[in-house]
């Protein structure tokens, strides 16, 4: 049953239920889960799945279908040629009566069906030094568990922009950066910062990989290549087909080798077929998706696979990279990837409730009502995401009251005065900062103090 390899062929699996003795070409999986089976003899090709003989089957298709098959270990799966499906597959049909006897005959097309993808296992938290980060880099641990990016740390993906505060030469500077978690040879676990690049490289090689014209159109539209890419591994000089994105974030180039995505059957409520499967495996796109999320609602989107998240994503389509750079736009630092609104703990300084985080990010108006002036008195600002100029404003008017009516704002003349030197007819005569609420002076005292400001 050798099968010639010099020549460029696609494949089909026959299958073989070693309880039932079963046996066929097969079509995908039943809705019970078991393998969808058919007589090769009479089978259709354009009815089986098909694998590229530059993919090896079992990363093609059983990685995910061994997953997703109930009881896989009660099949056996034998690769032929696809276009000898009619032919040869009856005669491995008919081997697979007596797989012993025939065990010599059946060798070279025997599959073995077995988990090859890599699972991801969280990174040890104990092995990271957070006082050494938080003195040389200012990242603060409990501020990234609050804000969700801890969790995605310690599963080798990045957090999203956070403001971090190194020291070089014994000055602090303030920039913004992604961060990831690596291992290092010791196997102490090193945060890795990612800064903002003003563009992506695409004229020079990626790790032996040189774009095409094509190549880097997909990358500046899409962030994905758009297809696998063999990178040669610097340690074992192994050739690794990986998948190849830009971080929309930062604008680096990344990959991720295809053997550690795992590609799952489901996204939302929405199955995917094998052959939807294969197209993402290959990193390619699936356009115009119709997806349920878990809620109900329905989206059409595109889905690819992105080294950046290493996983399926929905590539967005409002507004390309190439499209942002050649405007010189620049994506706000107060979103996420998305369009969302980036979580914050605090303002100016100021530490803010649970419940005034949940309110900023849902595009609510936050009332804080202990902050401080400029002359260190408390008032009380109100903060609200402005969505036009897609970043966080503040105000001392409420900006929920209607146009026209007099907000109930008890720090609006304490400000006005402490902070921008104006007075009113009752605030004229006061000749010191105003408390929290004054309007008026406070006392026959404070009035004699008064310096005469004017408006």
């Amino acid at each position: 049953m050798a099968q010639d390899q010099n020549i460029e062929k696609d494949q089909v699996l026959i299958a073989k239920n070693t309880e039932t003795g079963e046996t066929g070409a097969v079509r995908g999986l039943k809705q019970d889960g078991t393998p969808d089976m058919t007589a090769s003899r009479t089978a259709k090709l354009s009815d089986l799945v098909v694998f590229d003989i530059h993919k090896n089957p079992l990363e093609a298709f059983l990685s995910n279908f061994v997953r997703q098959c109930k009881n896989p270990s009660l099949f056996g799966f034998y690769k032929i040629d696809a276009d000898t499906v009619n032919s040869v597959g009856p005669v491995v049909e008919d081997a697979l009566k007596d797989p012993e006897k025939n065990k010599e005959l059946l060798a070279d097309a025997k599959v073995e069906a077995k988990e090859t993808t890599r699972k991801s296992h969280a990174i040890d938290e104990t092995k990271v030094n957070w006082q050494e980060l938080k003195e040389k880099w200012g990242i603060d641990r409990d501020a990234l568990e609050k804000s969700g990016d801890l969790r995605e740390m310690l599963y080798n993906r990045k957090s999203r922009l956070v403001t971090i505060t190194p020291t070089f030469g014994g000055e602090k500077y303030q920039l913004e950066a992604r961060l990831s978690l690596r291992e290092d040879a010791g196997g102490n676990i090193k945060v890795v910062p990612h800064f903002i690049r003003k563009h992506p490289n695409l004229k020079e090689e990626f790790n032996g990989v040189k774009f095409t014209e094509e190549d880097k159109q997909n990358l500046l539209t899409t962030g994905n290549l758009g297809r696998l890419a063999d990178i040669v591994d610097k340690e074992t000089g192994e050739i690794v087909p990986s998948f190849i994105s830009i971080d929309r974030q930062t604008n680096e180039i990344l990959s991720v080798p295809a053997k550690d995505v795992y590609i799952k059957d489901t996204v939302g409520q929405t199955k995917l077929s094998n052959a939807e499967i294969g197209i993402l495996k290959n990193g390619m796109a699936i356009p115009d998706k119709k997806i349920k999320d878990r809620n109900g609602k329905e989206y059409t989107v595109t889905l690819q696979v992105s080294a950046d998240r290493r996983d399926i994503e929905f590539v967005p389509a409002d507004k390309s990279l190439k499209e942002a750079q050649d405007k010189g736009q620049k994506r706000s630092t107060w979103l996420t990837e998305d369009g969302r609104i980036k979580p914050i703990t605090k303002w100016s300084g100021v530490p803010m409730s649970e419940q005034q985080q949940s309110d900023y990010v849902a595009g609510k108006t936050v009332v804080l009502e202990n902050m401080v002036d400029k002359q260190g008195n408390p008032c009380t600002v109100y903060l609200t995401f402005n969505m036009e100029k897609q970043r966080p404003t503040t105000s001392f008017k409420d900006p929920r009251q209607a146009e026209g009516i007099t907000p109930a704002n008890e720090s609006r003349t304490q400000l006005a005065v402490n902070n921008d030197g104006k007075t009113d007819e009752a605030t004229k005569k006061v000749g010191e900062p105003l408390d929290r609420g004054q309007t008026a002076p406070k006392n026959e005292e404070q009035q004699k103090k008064s310096k005469g400001r004017k408006i």
